[in-house]
C-alpha cells in the first residue's frame, strides 16, 4: 500500500507519493470548471496545468486556469469543497494507485474533514489531460500542518530540541503560528494560532494600496502574487506594468505588521521562547530582515516544510521537487 501526501494551499498545492523518491509535484491553486469550453478542453496540454475530468465535468488546474473566466482559488472557494480539493488531489494522483491519503490541515476540524473523508475514500475513475486513470483510495489521515513542520525540525536537528520554539508559517493566506517544546520524543504544544488573510495575499493588498499601483486597473492581488512566486516584480510578460519601486518597502511594512500581530497574540508564552523559525512560501521574502538577527533562523526549503514533514511521517524518504 502507497501513502500519497496532499498539502493543498491558498496559494499552491504539492503532492507526492511516500516512497524513497518521494518527488513533489507543485501546482498553483487556481481552477475553473470548464465542462462546456471544448476549446480548453481542446487546448494545448500544459505542464503544470492539467485538465481533469471526474464524473462527466472537466475542471482546468493550475496556472492556465488564471487565464479562463471565472476562474477560483482555493483561497477564495474554500478547499473543503469537493469540486476544489478532489480534482487538486486526481491531478497528481498516478493511474493505478492503491492506498491512503496523508492530507495537511491548518486546523483540525471534524464537520471538514468527514466531508474531504466522504469525498476522497474509495474507488475514483477519472482522466488526466485526456488519459483515463483509475485511484483506490482506502484511507485519510490529516496532520495539523505547523504542528507537523515544527515536529519534523526538532527530530531532524534543524531546531534545537533544548529550545523552546515559535514557529511562524506564512502561506498566501493564512499566517499559522505555535509554541512549543520538545520533551521525550513528543512535541509539547504551548500555544497556536491560525491569522487569516495575513499571508501573501496581505503583502499583495499593501502593494495594491500604494499610490504607484492602485490606480492601475490591471493589478489586482492575484496577479502580484504570482508575479512574487515567480520572482517577478511585474504583471504577466509586461515589465512594464511593474511594482519594483515600492516592493522593498511593502515588504517592510507587511513584516511589521505580521510580526507585531502574532507577537501580541502569543504575548503570554514568550517568556518560554528562545527560538524563532520561519517557513512557508513567503518567508523567503523575510530573509534579508531576518539574517543576523539572533534567534532567528528560516527553514532550509522553507515553501516545502509542510510537504517535508508530511513526507516524513508517512514513511517517505529523502524528497525532491519535480516540478
Amino acid at each position: 500500500m502507497q501513502t500519497l501526501c496532499a498539502d493543498i494551499g491558498n496559494f499552491s498545492v504539492l503532492t507526492a507519493i511516500a516512497d524513497s523518491r518521494a518527488e513533489i509535484i507543485k501546482m498553483r491553486s487556481l481552477i475553473v470548471d470548464v465542462t462546456y469550453k471544448g476549446d480548453v478542453r481542446e487546448g494545448t496540454i500544459q505542464k503544470g496545468s492539467p485538465l481533469v475530468e471526474i464524473k462527466g465535468k472537466c475542471f482546468k488546474l493550475g496556472i492556465q486556469a488564471g487565464k479562463q473566466p471565472n476562474c477560483l482559488s482555493a483561497a477564495e472557494a474554500g478547499k473543503n469543497q469537493p469540486d476544489i480539493f478532489l480534482p487538486m488531489l486526481l491531478a497528481n494522483t498516478p493511474d493505478g494507485f492503491e492506498g491512503s491519503v496523508s492530507m495537511l490541515v491548518p486546523t483540525r476540524d471534524r464537520a471538514s474533514e468527514m466531508w474531504i473523508r466522504n469525498a476522497v475514500m474509495g474507488t475514483h475513475e477519472f482522466s488526466v489531460d485526456r488519459k483515463p486513470r483509475i485511484a483506490n483510495f482506502t484511507d485519510v489521515e490529516f496532520h495539523r500542518e505547523s504542528d507537523t513542520a515544527l515536529h519534523y525540525a526538532y527530530l531532524a536537528g534543524i531546531v534545537p530540541q533544548s529550545s523552546g520554539t515559535l514557529l511562524i508559517d506564512i502561506g498566501g493566506g493564512t499566517v499559522n503560528a505555535v509554541i512549543a517544546t520538545f520533551e521525550d520524543g513528543e512535541l509539547n504544544i504551548l500555544w497556536r494560532n491560525s491569522f487569516d488573510n495575513k499571508g501573501g495575499i496581505a503583502l499583495a493588498k499593501t502593494i495594491l494600496e500604494t499610490d504607484l499601483v492602485g490606480n492601475q486597473s490591471h493589478m489586482t492581488a492575484p496577479k502580484i502574487m504570482d508575479a512574487i512566486a515567480q520572482d517577478r516584480r511585474y504583471i504577466g510578460n509586461r515589465p512594464e506594468f511593474t511594482f519594483e519601486p515600492v516592493f522593498d518597502d511593502c515588504v517592510k511594512t507587511w513584516f511589521k505588521a505580521t510580526r507585531v500581530t502574532i507577537m501580541s497574540a502569543a504575548d503570554a508564552y514568550l517568556d518560554e521562547v528562545n527560538q524563532i523559525v520561519w517557513c512557508g512560501g513567503l518567508s523567503e521574502l523575510l530573509r534579508p530582515q531576518l539574517e543576523g538577527k539572533e534567534s532567528h533562523q528560516i527553514f532550509p526549503n522553507p515553501q516545502l516544510a509542510n510537504i517535508h514533514a508530511l513526507i516524513h511521517f508517512s514513511g517517505g524518504g529523502n524528497a525532491k521537487v519535480a516540478a
